[in-house]
């Protein structure tokens, strides 16, 4: 790229990152022509929506989405005179797989777009999409599906689900791409053919997914990366990678539940396979100053990273599971109470 860029961004390029599609789309279940790639999630789920929504239209998402996602969406009704709405939800302790689909249509009403994570960030819920989809669709055929899988890929087989428009997920959580990759899938005809970044530029006239691939002279060295990382992850089958990370966060879970006297407040059926939040000891509230304070304590007296967050009001820590973590490696957080505010 830089030894000549004209030749790599006129010739080579477009072959690249058609390559690169094609591989992705492969893990994903669905072909190239049905995937663009976008710097982030969070990114894809606010250009699916700019693509579709107009003057006049109410957007409907969770009030536990992704705090980003959410702004962004505040910013974008506001600016084309739309309407968000944002809707409540049960707290892990009281959320089932009923409930999850009953919230979404019981406030449905006339909603044009709806925004549903596949995971939900805050309370490592995994939402039964598919059946959210379906009761949608029977209330409101023609309302609009984003679902903001960000944590999906590498977690959820088969990531892709049935009935919705689009759906957007980051290659570098679960995949271990270079951060700035992720993949925004048109799953229905019509997202084909309506989604559009949110700068047009070159190959607009093209359509989706082409219209993405030319931003201006944007490094997409972490796209053409992304190959190389399901490359990687094949030294072991989905089946072993899935046994272990299950099992790593399940004992890691349930080892802190018992160490803190505390249960797991996620339903089974609700649970993300890689994880899990575990309440701290007390009914913790923490507010922001908080949580920032104990990931700091935790960094310098534990030599912990930590995610801290309060679904339904009650503070707990999330964890993830890899392949590259053991039972082990929690270890240490037993003592992470000894650190919360008194």
């Amino acid at each position: 790229m830089e030894r000549n860029p004209n030749r790599f961004f006129r010739s080579l390029l477009p072959g690249m990152l058609r390559e690169a599609r094609e591989r992705c789309a492969s893990e994903l279940g669905t072909s190239q022509d049905r995937l663009a790639f976008v710097p982030n999630a969070s990114q894809g789920v606010i250009t699916a929506v700019a693509s579709v929504v107009r003057h006049g239209d109410t957007i409907s998402t969770m009030s536990t989405n992704y705090g980003g996602v959410i702004l962004g969406l505040r910013r974008l009704a506001d600016r084309v005179g739309a309407t968000l709405r944002e809707l409540p939800a049960l707290s892990p302790t009281e959320a089932t797989p009923e409930s999850v689909v009953a919230e979404v249509v019981d406030y449905l009403d006339d909603t044009d777009v709806l925004v549903i994570d596949h995971i939900v960030a805050t309370s490592a819920q995994l939402n039964p999409v598919g059946d959210i989809a379906r009761a949608v669709k029977r209330l409101r055929p023609d309302c609009f599906i984003v679902v903001d899988a960000a944590h999906a890929v590498g977690q959820v087989r088969p990531p892709l689900p049935v009935g919705v428009d689009a759906w957007v997920s980051n290659f570098h959580k679960w995949i271990a791409a270079p951060r700035p990759s992720a993949a925004l899938v048109a799953v229905s005809d019509r997202a084909a053919v309506a989604l559009e970044p949110l700068a047009g530029s070159w190959n607009a006239e093209h359509g989706f997914p082409l219209s993405f691939d030319t931003q201006g002279t944007a490094d997409l060295s972490a796209y053409l990366a992304t190959p190389a990382a399901f490359d990687f992850l094949q030294r072991w089958s989905s089946d072993e990678r899935d046994r272990h990370c299950r099992a790593t966060v399940d004992e890691a879970a349930a080892m802190l539940a018992d160490a803190w006297g505390v249960t797991l407040p996620t339903h089974p059926a609700l649970r993300a396979p890689f994880m899990r939040v575990v309440p701290f000891p007390g009914q913790q509230r923490l507010n922001t100053k908080q949580e920032d304070a104990l990931i700091v304590a935790a960094r310098e007296r534990l030599s912990a990273e930590i995610a801290t967050t309060s679904p339904g009001g009650i503070s707990c820590i999330r964890l993830s599971a890899f392949l590259y973590n053991d039972v082990a490696d929690y270890e240490c957080l037993r003592n992470l109470p000894s650190l919360l505010p008194n």
